[in-house]
């Protein structure tokens, strides 16, 4: 899912994969129709586990407000609304074209009461302190210009004690599921999304991955953010990394959109 995209931060020392922001706006538009149907084809349908246990993470309640970032077509959105029938939503993703196919989504399922979709930026977020009840973004914030900014945006929208869930994909490093994710990256996924979608798209997907910082790394940004009782935890062989934290309960409580 889209987010604002420039160059990589130096802290970062990767290399450089990041595509400029209205490179990766465009892209994403292009691909929304598909979008869906690439990831459950390209994951085996995993994608839909992974979310159910970054929600599950998140530990949403009924009568609370969610922030998810990099929203796209609406999936965390619509099951923390599973999760926690009664709480709202507020999504955020550059790409129109993506929210747009996610309204959809959410209007067909009768609950585009709780949910909101909008187009918006993590870095330059336009809720006032203490907005949220806890946050999630996923399979977006390695797209994150600056990622400690953004990072530390979403603190500052989120209550003291609320939580941050991070749901990323990554690299995966082992003996054997790195080699096998080798192959997948560079054979068959290519092949997938030639029928399907976007090549293009998916290489650079490819590259992210592998340009993503280690988890230790992710955890340290997290900390210089502001969190507290950071940690992490890899997922289906270290293809996807979910992190979380949070925000220390002596933060200013000022309320209010």
């Amino acid at each position: 899912m889209g987010l604002r995209m420039a160059d990589r931060l130096e802290s970062d020392k990767q290399q450089d994969s990041l595509i400029s922001a209205e490179e990766n706006r465009a892209m994403f538009d292009r691909i929304a129709g598909y979008y869906d149907s690439t990831n459950r084809v390209l994951t085996f349908g995993l994608d839909d586990f992974w979310r159910r246990r970054a929600v599950a993470r998140l530990s949403p309640g009924p009568d609370l407000v969610y922030l998810d970032i990099g929203a796209g077509t609406g999936d965390i959105a619509i099951e923390i609304l599973r999760q926690a029938p009664g709480s709202k939503v507020i999504g955020i993703d550059p790409s129109e074209g993506m929210l747009q196919l996610g309204r959809e989504k959410i209007e067909r399922k009768g609950i585009s009461q709780f949910i909101t979709l909008e187009v918006g930026d993590v870095l330059d977020l336009k809720y006032r302190d203490n907005s949220f009840d806890g946050a999630i973004t996923s399979f977006c914030i390695r797209n994150v210009t600056d990622r400690k900014r953004g990072i530390e945006e979403i603190c500052r929208v989120v209550r003291p004690g609320g939580k941050l869930v991070i749901l990323e994909l990554t690299q995966p490093t082992g003996f054997i599921m790195g080699p096998l994710f080798r192959l997948y990256a560079n054979v068959v996924m290519p092949f997938i999304t030639r029928i399907m979608s976007s090549v293009s798209a998916y290489r650079y997907l490819t590259a992210s991955m592998a340009d993503f910082p280690r988890p230790e790394t992710v955890l340290a940004l997290m900390r210089d953010a502001g969190l507290v009782n950071r940690r992490y935890a890899h997922m289906t062989g270290g293809i996807v990394t979910l992190f979380e934290g949070l925000v220390p309960e002596d933060k200013p409580s000022e309320t209010g959109w």
